[in-house]
């Protein structure tokens, strides 16, 4: 995706909902990197929001820059409600899975097990206690992200990655990019972002 993909598709809808996140773990310049990027895509284009999960790295460095122009455009998804309550932004909309009605949860469920097949005996562990279960939350709150669950809380017309480039589709930014790809969601990782602010 280009720059210029990335404008056409905004102009097309301003208040939409952009997906920033990647990698747990990323070098300083990295972080500084995608909060600059963040403030620059807020600055820029003033109605859109922004939609991060609530980890350490990549997420965090995008919601500072965001949260640095406007928290209040900022939505971040955590995997479970008390997820890093400490590390909060007061005018930021936090949602989780536990927001979800059962028959909404069991969509996203598929759609995770669409996304991620061999991760599909995991997430029908979701419902019960342990690590296995925490595990499955991570892969819904993933999936949620993309596809959203209701009108104040919509599908994302973007997803915006910070990566491994040695191997892209690892871990769990891996499976939300392969959410992406299967709602038919543009995305581009910081091979293509990255010269945005210069264009």
């Amino acid at each position: 995706m280009t720059f210029i993909d990335f404008t056409s598709l905004v102009s097309k809808m301003p208040d939409g909902v952009i997906l920033l996140e990647g990698r747990r773990s990323i070098p300083a310049d990295s972080a500084e990197q995608a909060q600059a990027f963040a403030r620059f895509l807020a600055a820029r284009f003033p109605q859109l929001r922004f939609r991060s999960g609530n980890a350490t790295g990549s997420d965090d460095a995008f919601s500072k820059g965001i949260a640095s122009i406007d928290p209040s455009r900022l939505q971040i998804v955590a995997p479970y409600a008390s997820h890093r309550k400490s590390a909060r932004y007061a005018d930021a909309l936090y949602q989780s899975p536990d927001f979800l009605t059962p028959v909404a949860e069991e969509a996203i469920a598929d759609k995770t097990n669409a996304a991620s097949p061999k991760n599909k005996s995991l997430i029908a562990m979701r419902k019960k206690k342990g690590p296995l279960a925490a595990k499955a939350a991570y892969l819904i709150r993933d999936t949620m992200k993309v596809v959203g669950y209701s009108e104040d809380f919509p599908k994302v017309i973007c997803g915006l990655f910070y990566v491994s480039m040695e191997d892209p589709l690892a871990g769990g930014t891996g499976h939300t990019i392969r959410v992406c790809m299967q709602e038919g969601v543009p995305y581009a990782n910081q091979s293509s972002w990255a010269s945005w602010p210069r264009e």
